[in-house]
């Protein structure tokens, strides 16, 4: 990589390439110039020989992009050698069918469900999955600034493909209702542990008054937080919320079946490579699947680095790179 304000950058090389860019892409000015960061008109007149004042500073955002995309093609052609483009985007586990099972039972039966799991089980990728199989069904996921119900409820128009016209919290809850009302539709709402008293009343009444089947989906805090109101202040009106409560399930931690079949979708058979990644799994605080996913393709490219296959000794490696600490030594 070079820096351009250190490195001379030929313009007339930048013009024919972003040129040659458009041209193969088939992108629109504006989506590279957004990619560049330069307008679009700015860009497309000097491409075309019309800007008129110096354009040393375009070309200069231009060669940036450019060696962005190489380092990504070379990112890309790397992870397709170590044999990454062949991990697989969705494992079919028995943690997995569980969480299914509270998605189609909240939305065949318009009921109100709930998982509260630890990290690494793959709830996200199973609401993924779920919403791309099924009808009717769509996914929303809360953030630490997406708690109160306003904000909510905008998320879940844009979820259902709708608008919000308004900010009034109570022509936006209408608006939903008459859009999910007795449909059979369903709405997954992750990280659900963030949602306030207030919001989780929401989806009560959602349920309660149109028919719409929810799947709250959360860490632990959430089973605590549904069924003691712990961290609401409000232990005695979460009640309501319970009783609407068809199924739950706690789980803090993958299975063994659930590694044994990520493991297979990885096609790692070795047998001293799958003990070490069960162990992985199997011990609290990992991160699960996701924390085996981590390992698996650092190591996967460490070997490749090396002209090697996949062995035990990468994976090593590639754990003791996800805990990387650099420590002052004590005198």
């Amino acid at each position: 990589m070079n820096n351009p304000d250190d490195f001379p950058v030929d313009e007339a090389a930048e013009i024919e390439w972003i040129k040659e860019r458009k041209a193969t892409s088939g992108m629109s000015w504006k989506s590279i110039g957004d990619d560049c960061g330069v307008k679009s008109g700015t860009l497309s007149n000097w491409a075309n020989g019309t800007y008129a004042a110096p354009g040393d500073w375009i070309a200069r955002k231009v060669f940036k992009y450019r060696q962005m995309l190489e380092i990504r093609d070379e990112r890309e052609t790397e992870e397709t050698s170590a044999g990454l483009s062949r991990a697989p985007d969705y494992v079919d586990t028995k943690s997995g069918r569980r969480l299914r099972g509270l998605m189609s039972k909240a939305q065949m039966s318009s009921a109100l469900t709930y998982a509260a799991t630890g990290s690494g089980i793959g709830k996200t990728e199973e609401a993924k999955h779920y919403c791309q199989c099924v009808a009717k069904a769509y996914h929303v996921t809360l953030t630490p600034v997406t708690t109160t119900p306003t904000a909510v409820m905008e998320d879940v128009i844009r979820a259902l493909g709708g608008k919000s016209g308004t900010s009034w919290a109570r022509q936006l809850s209408a608006q939903i209702m008459d859009m999910v009302r007795d449909k059979k539709m369903l709405l997954i709402v992750d990280e659900a542990n963030y949602a306030t008293f207030d919001t989780l009343e929401l989806f009560r009444a959602w349920n309660e008054l149109a028919g719409l089947g929810i799947c709250l989906l959360g860490n632990e805090e959430l089973h605590k937080t549904i069924r003691t109101g712990a961290g609401l202040g409000r232990q005695h009106s979460i009640a309501r919320l319970n009783r609407r409560i068809s199924m739950g399930h706690l789980q803090d931690m993958s299975l063994p079946e659930d590694i044994e079949a990520y493991l297979d979708a990885w096609q790692i058979d070795d047998r001293e490579q799958r003990a070490l990644l069960m162990r992985v799994g199997l011990t609290p605080g990992t991160g699960g699947l996701g924390e085996i996913k981590e390992i698996v393709s650092n190591a996967a490219l460490l070997a490749f680095e090396d002209g090697q296959e996949l062995s035990h000794a990468h994976l090593r490696e590639a754990m003791a790179a996800r805990a990387t600490a650099y420590l002052r030594n004590k005198n």
